[in-house]
Parts: C-alpha cells; structure tokens; sequence
C-alpha cells in the first residue's frame, strides 16, 4: 500500500510539473474570451487608418443573467463565460420607416470550450415583429468552423485558434413591393490564449490588437 501511495504521488508531481511545458494542457487551462475583470483593454488597429478599443466596463444584468459589459465606442455588448461556453446577447432590430424595430433579444452561444480543430457549429433564428400594422420577418444563420493551433497571420501570437464565420441576415417587409434584403458577412477570427481577439479578417477590413492590459481583480 505504501509503494502504491508513493507511486501515486510521484507521478502526480511529474505531470503536475510538465503542465506549463504541456502544450496540449496549456491551451485546454487558457482562457480564449476572458470577459473579466473590470478595465481590461483590448486596443486594435484598423488596416487602412483608425483605432479601436474595447473595455469591460462592469458587471450587470441583461435578459434576466448576471454578465460583463464591453464597451466600444458608444457600443455595447454583453457576455458570459461560463460552464464550458462562451455566450453574447443579441439584440436584433430591423430599420423599416427611419425606426428600428426590436425582433428578436436572446442570449446566443458563440464557443463551446474547449476549442478543438475541426469543431462547428451552427446558429439560426427566424423571428417576426409587427409595426404599424405591418409585419416584418427576421432571418439570421451563422455557420462556423474552428481550426488550430496556429499561429496568427502577423506572426504576434502562438497557439491562436481561427473560427471561420459565415453570417446571413434576411429581412423582409411583408408588404408588396418589397423583395427580402439579404446580407452576407464571412470573416476570421484569430483567439489567442489568456488574450482573446487578436485579429479580424473579413472580407472588406482588417482589425489587429496592438495592446492588451488585463485590467484589476
């Protein structure tokens, strides 16, 4: 019994030891979204002229869940990360006479954790309003594909994983002489550990992060 015990420790310590030169086990323990704490900064560059800069502002609760709020400009965007996903609260509106129209509010899974290669996924929602006695239809899908580990496109960041979006919004006016209006986005998203959003390819713009500061506990 007492060899077994001694065994047992022995090899405890050994793995416990190699975790941080454990790649496989450094990126399974990182952190790819952290949404906390308070005052964490993500500064980017925007290919062509221009900055961006995103900060947890603070904590609060939106449709009825405790989350982190981000700011961005006069922006705002909500998360949660926890019990193994990542999760954003949508909020879609349609214009229809110089008004927008809420259609659909609800908290979305963006990533399962842990990211794995080769892991996708996929959203949708169909939702409909009435406003002034006319009834608009909301079509939204996003398809997604993780790969990985790799290396982000400027070299910067090691062991990033890239998610590969494509997004269709549909809305229509259910009314005659409207056609649906459809929009199609397709980007790349670059996550690296303990950081998040390094870069943003999409098809039009390029958005690179410059600096990160954590923020305080």
């Amino acid at each position: 019994m007492k060899k077994t015990i001694t065994l047992t420790v022995f090899v405890f310590l050994m793995l416990f030891a190699a975790c941080e030169s454990n790649p496989i086990y450094f990126r399974l323990s990182s952190d790819y979204f952290p949404v906390s704490p308070t005052g964490a900064t993500w500064e980017y560059s925007i290919d062509g002229g221009g900055s961006k800069i995103v900060t947890v502002v603070d904590q609060t609760i939106v449709g009825e869940r405790p989350c982190w709020r981000f700011q961005s400009g006069a922006d705002y965007s909500y998360w949660i990360n926890e019990k193994g996903k990542l999760e954003k609260y949508e909020d879609h509106t349609v214009m229809f006479n110089g008004f927008k129209v809420p259609i659909y509010q609800a908290w979305i899974t963006m990533f399962d954790w842990p990211l794995v290669n080769g892991m996708v996924r996929r959203d949708s929602v169909s939702a409909q309003a009435v406003s002034q006695g006319v009834t608009l239809s909301h079509t939204w899908i996003r398809n997604q594909i993780v790969s990985g580990p790799e290396v982000s496109p400027d070299g910067a960041w090691s062991d990033c994983y890239r998610v590969h979006q494509e997004e269709m919004v549909i809305n229509w006016i259910q009314t005659a002489g409207f056609d649906p209006e459809t929009t199609v986005s397709v980007r790349n998203i670059w996550l690296a550990p303990d950081v998040g959003i390094v870069m943003i390819q999409s098809t039009d713009s390029l958005i690179t992060l410059t600096s990160f500061t954590g923020g305080e506990e």
